[in-house]
């Protein structure tokens, strides 16, 4: 299971909103918002179990990604 964290979301974003977003490059098992600070700009970790291959994938194509009015920027966290 691989997680990223994805930053720059607009205050707005939900958890399906993300499901439906990256679903389409792998089955995702959770999604964990983190709303403390700025409320304007949540975080969220999204576990997907995909492999190092599609992980790498996913970051470069979405990190600094126009989303929903943000720019969004991914990470893979190192578990």
């Amino acid at each position: 299971m691989k997680k990223i964290l994805l930053t720059g979301l607009g205050p707005a974003s939900d958890e399906a909103g993300i499901r439906e977003w990256l679903g389409e490059f792998g089955a995702i098992v959770a999604v964990e918002f983190v709303r403390d600070g700025d409320a304007k700009a949540p975080l969220a970790v999204v576990a997907m179990e995909i492999t190092d291959g599609q992980a790498f994938f996913i970051v470069s194509r979405i990190s600094n990604y126009w989303h929903d009015g943000s720019l969004v920027s991914a990470r893979l966290l190192p578990h």
